[in-house]
């Protein structure tokens, strides 16, 4: 029985040697790389565009470049409001910045700039165009943004006492009391 164990046991090392040197293949594939647009924005309701609009480009990790040199400054920007059709040129103000205002606006962009307010329940694009491709980010503001503390209810400690757990609808600042070593409740602070 012994001889017929050890062959049995140099016959699964043999198998499982096979599959480890055969499955382990180093040869992998490189994938080329590919620069993108990198874009940034944000909107807010009921106001006009507040923000710039960042255009750069990704790179390499191999690539040798200061990301001061990423930046595109020759981008066509533009924010399309999907109900109304209204579109909102953008001029670039800097190293990849681009905001609805030039440098130097006249009375007709200023004039377009107040009056493209973005609206709540609305959706926009925000599509830029460049030599190296376009994109086209699509967003829907919210109607209304609900910002509550949640009801925790009921507190049961270690030691068998439950607490009511506070919810305040205001944003406060909370503190705790301790008593060594478990949590025995908390508030807002009332100034």
């Amino acid at each position: 029985m012994g001889i017929l164990k050890m062959k049995t046991s140099i016959l699964h090392l043999m198998i499982f040697s096979n599959i480890i040197f055969y499955s382990c293949d180093f040869n992998d594939q490189s994938l080329e790389y590919e620069d993108n647009l990198v874009i940034f924005g944000s909107i807010v309701a009921n106001l006009p565009v507040s923000d710039t609009v960042s255009v750069s480009r990704s790179a390499s990790i191999l690539e040798d470049i200061q990301a001061q040199d990423l930046w595109i400054d020759d981008a066509s920007v533009y924010l399309i409001d999907d109900s109304t059709k209204d579109t909102l040129h953008f001029f670039n103000v800097g190293s990849g910045k681009y905001f609805p205002l030039p440098t130097e606006p006249s009375l007709e962009n200023i004039e377009n700039y107040l009056n493209y307010i973005i609206q709540p329940g609305q959706t926009y694009h925000l599509v830029v165009n460049h030599d190296m491709g376009s994109v086209i980010a699509t967003t829907t503001v919210p109607n209304e943004m609900n910002i509550s503390s949640p009801d925790l209810g009921e507190y049961n400690c270690p030691d068998g006492e439950t607490l009511l757990t506070p919810r305040g609808d205001h944003f406060g600042i909370f503190f705790l009391f301790f008593r060594d070593p478990f949590f025995r409740g908390g508030g807002p602070i009332n100034k």
